[in-house]
């Protein structure tokens, strides 16, 4: 791993993958890939060893095992490790989400981590059995009922953000039922997964915005322009995304938009991206965000992999999508030039 400025590069793979907004780490990655298992490996096998002339040794692996995961989180998150930089409106949204969840989990985590070390320091009990214990009503409520609450307030805290996703009615709290009659986008297309690419049709600016986006979803048009493997808007654009797929589940994955959707075979899915940030600096240079399926489809799994594009403004997006028009018309020109075979040819092959 190589580390420049607030960009990372990941070396070891065929090529090299530049992680943008990434912070430089504290140490490198690629020092310490092979001796931090084994380190760890040596640890638990010392103690297994001392485990078994010591019984309470294995409170203090555990006690220390539990530090260590908890030093290690901080350090992560201080670092810059578990979310990438974000380039949506409701990115913060989602990132608060992920909070509050990794909290909660991690309060029960050391809840129940301290029991099981607490347990583990006890003295044998009498006779080396342990009480029979037949029920606590008050216990099992309490177990069961405070869960529960938690849950419901995540599913319900949760609402707002997912309507937002979907871009449903404006200011919507439930994501009930797309209504293309009051979808906001500026940019349309669709995203189209397949064994093993990314498909993108963008709809002409020429033309008018169709009345129904799915219906329009399921009809190519001879205007709209297509690219492979690049989804392309601009910053502040909201992107009206029609998700389909022409074969096996496909998850369409966009880290730094905090934004993934499984495609199912048989359904177009709408969702709205509200783009906030460029990933195109000053000077021309381009910061890598990627596409990736989020979702095993298959032996290429690893090759459906594409890349977006967020222009510093409208007009330099037209100018791209301009382009890509120019370059579509000349493929079909140039197909369309093509000798067509005569029928006696066909019939020999």
């Amino acid at each position: 791993m190589i580390t420049e400025g607030t960009s990372t590069k990941v070396s070891g793979l065929p090529g090299t993958v530049e992680i943008a907004g990434a912070p430089p780490y504290l140490f490198e990655w690629s020092e310490s890939a092979h001796w931090l298992p084994l380190a760890i490996t040596g640890l638990a096998l010392i103690a297994w060893i001392v485990s078994l002339r010591f019984k309470r040794a294995w409170a203090a692996l555990f006690g220390f095992t539990l530090a260590l995961m908890a030093l290690w989180t901080l350090q992560s998150a201080r670092s810059g490790l578990w979310l990438p930089e974000s380039a949506s409106l409701i990115a913060d949204e989602v990132d608060g989400l992920f909070h509050l969840v990794m909290a909660l989990t991690s309060i029960f985590y050391l809840l129940t981590q301290g029991v099981l070390i607490w347990t583990l320091l006890q003295p044998a009990p009498p006779g080396g059995r342990a009480a029979r214990v037949h029920g606590n009503h008050l216990l099992e409520l309490v177990w069961f009922t405070v869960p529960t609450g938690l849950l419901v307030y995540i599913a319900l805290v949760q609402l707002p953000t997912w309507a937002k996703m979907k871009g449903q009615v404006p200011g919507a709290y439930l994501a009930a039922g797309y209504q293309p009659a009051s979808d906001p986008a500026d940019l349309l297309l669709t995203v189209t997964g397949r064994q093993w690419e990314w498909r993108m049709r963008y709809h002409s600016p020429d033309q008018p915005m169709p009345v129904n986006p799915l219906f329009w979803a399921a009809t190519p048009a001879a205007e709209d322009i297509h690219a492979v493997n690049e989804l392309h808007a601009w910053q502040g654009a909201k992107v009206r995304m029609m998700l389909r797929t022409t074969d096996v589940i496909h998850s369409f994955f966009l880290p730094q938009f905090r934004f993934k959707q499984d495609m199912l075979p048989g359904k177009t899915i709408p969702a709205l991206l509200h783009t906030d940030r460029s990933n195109i600096e000053a000077d021309g240079t381009e910061r890598v965000w990627e596409i990736a399926c989020a979702e095993l489809c298959g032996g290429n799994h690893y090759r459906m992999r594409g890349k977006v594009v967020i222009h510093r403004d409208k007009k330099e997006f037209m100018d791209w999508l301009n382009r890509q028009k120019a370059s579509q018309s000349e493929r079909k020109e140039s197909a369309a030039a093509l000798p067509t075979p005569k029928p006696e040819a066909r019939e020999n092959q």
